[in-house]
């Protein structure tokens, strides 16, 4: 099934008149390693961006400051501390994580723990694909959103089979796995547990830029925060990345895109949504 817009207006969580911070979703994030704090700050701040009431972003003491700085809007948590996972909406880790064991434990440590919806992008894929059948344990939904490098790093296949049969390689993992898989490119293809596919019609080249990837994660999440389905948040999530996106190009050229552009060029594709 290819989206429409419709069906982001028909899911779209509603802001309530009478809503408070609480109300509309808190999310937690792990993200950010020692050179990597710009995929906190954009996870975090795209979260907040797509309608999420509180973001704890949960960094390494070492990049506090600059994330702090750059991103006043949320709560911190220092990397190591005990946080208790079902007390927030939804969860998200592995934007700029990297691939020291501290992140290993951690992320093996979330996946015991979560019973709330949960997002696993980037280096947290990348962690994953070492302990795959770790998911038959899971106690959450899981979401995950692979490039087709990190998708051949998940399965063993290469990376120029699963571009020529992307949406079995989704659909097959998807339902031997028990998570909803987001296999980003060109006609994303988003595949749930039960067989059902959606390809997404929005993007350009614009989106390929460092950090891209960050912002759609922080939006899938926020809309899981917020109660909506997770397959249904992935859907409408590359939907309104995309379009954002689209938006960010009318005015800067594809050329001159950045992530923090699709951010801002958010609220050009929720007025439109």
């Amino acid at each position: 099934m290819i989206t429409d817009i419709s069906f982001v207006k028909a899911n779209l969580p509603e802001i309530k008149a009478d809503a408070h911070k609480y109300s509309k979703g808190y999310a937690v994030i792990f993200a950010g390693s020692d050179f990597m704090a710009g995929a906190a700050i954009l996870a975090g701040k795209s979260s907040l961006k797509s309608g999420a009431g509180i973001v704890r972003l949960v960094v390494p003491k070492s990049i506090y400051p600059i994330c702090a700085t750059g991103l006043p809007e949320a709560v911190y948590s220092i990397l190591g501390n005990d946080i208790d996972l079902n007390k927030c909406n939804s969860v998200l880790f592995g934007c700029g994580v990297g691939q020291g064991k501290e992140a290993e434990d951690t992320l093996l440590r979330v996946l015991s723990e979560c019973e709330k919806p949960l997002l696993i992008d980037a280096d947290g894929i990348n962690l994953l694909s070492k302990h795959i059948d770790v998911l038959k344990h899971k106690k959450c939904p899981v979401v995950l959103t692979p490039h087709e490098g990190e998708m051949s790093r998940l399965t063993g296949f290469s990376a120029e089979y699963i571009h020529n049969n992307r949406q079995k390689v989704a659909s097959d993992f998807a339902k031997e796995y028990g998570v909803i898989l987001l296999l980003k490119g060109k006609d994303t293809v988003i595949s749930s547990p039960e067989g059902d596919v959606f390809i997404n019609p929005t993007g350009t080249s614009a989106l390929a830029t460092a950090g891209s990837g960050d912002v759609l994660a922080g939006i899938i999440t926020a809309f899981m925060a917020q109660g909506a389905d997770p397959f249904k948040s992935a859907v409408m999530g590359a939907f309104v990345h995309g379009l954002s996106g689209e938006k960010a190009e009318e005015v800067l050229t594809s050329r001159c895109v950045t992530a923090s552009d699709i951010i801002e060029y958010l609220k050009e594709a929720f007025k439109e949504c």
